[in-house]
């Protein structure tokens, strides 16, 4: 064993070593005293967070030579053999590279001869949900009733591939991630008893990055050791895994609040070149949800938080339903990071994108992305239009789009809300089966929050008892459609007037040159 390593040098001996399990520790060391010990026990939960080590603790409980105990001397052959890894009666099995039925046939034959020199043959089986159908269906009955000398304990990160039949066999302990308090707290132990210094920032840094795994935590530990010699200083920590500068952050959400998509791509060309990208979005997001709850209520912004300043002078400039519009678009775009051939440019697109959202979602009128033709549907102000009693129109005919826009305008819809309609058309001509239909390209976009608020205005504002059913299809003439159709008219329009005029004609000849529609514009009254 190397014990140079971190992770094996300060791996737990005893169960008072163990960090950040006291749930499953008590449990075990109960069961031990109380002598109820059962035939099969399994261990899941993230990487790194000590089940095999729980199970070898375990073992060495059952095995120390002075007694069956929660307090193993630590000190006989059998407790030295297995810290060594090399007892007997301790049969650690990969189940990862024995995958095959026949292994497991194997190792179930010698189930049945008694243990060399202690009490209990112990059998480890390490990522168990690895094992093939036909391996599980052999373990089966010999883990249901075992001899009386077989014990078997088992860890897995996947408990859910596991079959049922083999689950409800086993005992089941859940190890909990750790806190970033309690690994903060395991490295400020071990560096203290290394004696290296150490800023309790670059601890926490360092903490945050190992996503809740304590052997995560001791491997960058090293990494940051060698990093800066010896002497873990905060700045050089943060630069070593890619955190970003807090005033940066706060530049880049400021930017999104005020709706200033240059100020924000220089913000985000500040950043480090080794940034990482899909942590920065994890930041930004919490800071979201940290806003919101300050919104919702003031006491949820404490003066001890270090952005409580920031915060306060924030919660002026974005709404409530930005918030959770910009942290739906977050939270949905960092699936997209592994597709990204430039993770920097995928981020600045997440980032501007909550800025083209927003400045959608609060267009001054509806009208503004109406075609003209639908201009007949109602000349009237929003004000009358929310004031007068509501019509619903009977018949199914080409007119259902255009009481949509209208409606739109009357529902005092913002953010999300308002988004979620404008890809969207209702169908109300049957009042006992109303239909919202929703673009099925934007199906997973959507909270089921934001759809039921949308689904709630909608109701009151038609008197509707019914239940709206939703339904997702393409092709649909939503508001947004229909603005792409309008522009594109508009566009056809300004072309048909300019493409045969003489002296455009002449420059064309002359510079061999193309109309660009979209570049049409009238520029003297």
């Amino acid at each position: 064993m190397n014990i140079d390593v971190l992770a094996l040098k300060y791996r737990p001996k005893s169960f008072e070593e163990v960090t950040g399990q006291e749930l499953v520790i008590e449990t075990l060391a109960n069961s031990i005293n109380l002598n109820k010990i059962h035939n099969a026990y399994l261990f899941s939960g993230t990487r790194g967070m000590g089940k095999t080590t729980i199970a070898r603790l375990f073992a060495k409980s059952l095995l120390c030579e002075t007694s069956i105990t929660s307090e193993p001397c630590g000190k006989c052959s059998a407790c030295t053999e297995i810290d060594d890894g090399n007892h007997l009666d301790l049969i650690e099995i990969d189940a990862a590279s024995r995958t095959k039925v026949e292994d497991t046939r194997s190792l179930m034959d010698n189930v049945q001869y008694a243990p060399s020199s202690s009490r209990f043959k112990v059998y480890l089986i390490d990522e168990v949900h690895m094992l093939s159908t036909k391996s599980f269906n052999a373990l089966l009955k010999t883990i249901e009733e075992p001899p009386s000398h077989v014990k078997f304990l088992m860890a897995t990160t996947e408990p859910e591939k596991l079959p049922d039949t083999i689950l409800s066999r086993c005992l089941h302990f859940k190890l909990a991630s750790a806190t970033t308090n309690i690994i903060t707290n395991h490295l400020e132990k071990i560096l203290n008893a290394e004696k290296i210094k150490y800023d309790i920032s670059a601890l926490d840094t360092i903490a945050k990055n190992a996503n809740g795994s304590i052997r995560d935590s001791l491997s960058i530990l090293e990494q940051c050791i060698s990093f800066c010699n010896g002497d873990l200083e905060a700045s050089k920590v943060k630069s070593f895994l890619g955190e970003v500068d807090v005033s940066i952050i706060q530049n880049i959400i400021t930017s999104i609040a005020n709706k200033d998509g240059p100020s924000l791509v220089k913000v985000i060309e500040e950043l480090n070149i080794h940034s990482n990208y899909e942590k920065v979005t994890d930041t930004i997001m919490h800071i979201f949800y940290e806003l919101t709850l300050a919104h919702i209520d003031n006491n949820n912004l404490s003066p001890e938080n270090v952005n409580h300043d920031f915060y306060k002078d924030i919660l002026t400039k974005i709404k409530l339903e930005d918030l959770q519009l910009f942290y739906q678009i977050a939270i949905s775009s960092k699936k997209d990071y592994h597709n990204a051939v430039s993770k920097k440019d995928h981020f600045t697109m997440i980032m501007l994108r909550m800025i083209i959202f927003t400045n959608e979602t609060e267009s001054s009128s509806i009208n503004m992305l109406t075609p003209k033709k639908l201009d007949k549907v109602s000349n009237k102000s929003d004000k009358t239009i929310a004031s007068e009693p509501k019509i619903i129109n009977q018949s199914i005919d080409n007119t259902r789009e255009e009481e949509w826009f209208s409606t739109i305008n009357s529902l005092s819809l913002s953010g999300l809300a308002l988004h979620l309609a404008k890809h969207s058309v209702l169908d109300v001509s049957e009042l006992n089966n109303p239909i919202l239909y929703i673009n099925e390209g934007k199906k997973d976009i959507y909270p089921s929050l934001c759809v039921n608020d949308l689904l709630d205005k909608i109701k009151g504002h038609y008197s509707l008892s019914a239940n709206i059913n939703i339904e997702y299809k393409a092709g649909l003439s939503t508001p947004i459609v229909m603005e792409s159709l309008e522009n594109e008219s508009m566009l056809n329009e300004k072309y048909e007037k300019v493409k045969d005029d003489p002296d455009v004609t002449k420059l064309q000849k002359l510079f061999g040159a193309n109309i660009n529609k979209e570049s049409i514009k009238k520029i003297i009254e």
